[in-house]
């Protein structure tokens, strides 16, 4: 992480912009100090997929000569790469990481699970795609059910989740809460000892939510 103008900012990982002249954003380190890089035709459709489409914007482009990651062009470039999809470059792990620590509660606070990021459905890390309405049931029945957490789901109790808010576009607008994202934000209380200092020193940074799912196909 890195910060621009007062924002934590993930460095290298483009990300979609609402509005204005340009279709993504990147923060990129430069002499010491982080850039902001804003590139792409929002009319424009990436066909990275049609190799045909890829091969002819990449000779356009001189693609192959794009190596400076403070341009524009070369970010432009990676988008018509092959191999991955685009909804993979932009994707930001926040899911699991621990936003914010409570020493003297001894409270973690982050994203379980993030199912939409500005409108666009998150393939997360098993390559699955979570409806927001499905997330909200299997909240409600962990919250009422289970709440327990384990070390690496495993073993003894180690604490237990105990502020959970779902949301969803329209439990935000409904409660007037403003958010890019769809998801699951929970409070994770740690009561055994060593877990805790683990997560003091940085050793344990993130947390999962571990469930069953019966898997349908998706069309996007």
């Amino acid at each position: 992480m890195a910060e621009y103008q007062g924002e934590k900012v993930t460095l290298n990982k483009p990300r979609r912009i609402q509005g204005g002249n340009k279709k993504f954003e990147v923060f990129v380190e430069s002499g010491g100090k982080v850039k902001r890089v804003s590139f792409g035709d929002p009319n424009m459709e990436i066909r990275r997929d049609d190799p045909k489409a890829r091969a002819n914007f990449r000779a356009r482009h001189n693609c192959d000569s794009k190596k400076d990651k403070t341009t524009a062009g070369y970010w432009s470039c990676r988008m018509w790469e092959g191999g991955t999809s685009v909804s993979q470059l932009t994707k930001h792990n926040i899911e699991g990481q621990i936003l914010k620590a409570d020493d003297e509660q001894r409270l973690v606070y982050g994203w379980a699970s993030v199912v939409t990021e500005k409108g666009e459905p998150v393939v997360d890390r098993q390559g699955d795609v979570i409806e927001p309405e499905t997330l909200v049931r299997a909240v409600n029945n962990f919250m009422e059910n289970i709440r327990v957490g384990k070390e690496m789901h495993k073993g003894d109790q180690i604490g237990a989740v105990i502020h959970s808010m779902p949301i969803t576009k329209e439990i935000g607008e409904s409660l007037g809460i403003q958010s890019d994202r769809e998801g699951w934000v929970v409070a994770f209380k740690v009561y055994d000892d060593d877990v805790w200092a683990r997560v003091k020193s940085g050793e344990l940074a993130a947390f999962s939510i571990g469930g069953r799912a019966v898997k349908e196909p998706y069309d996007a």
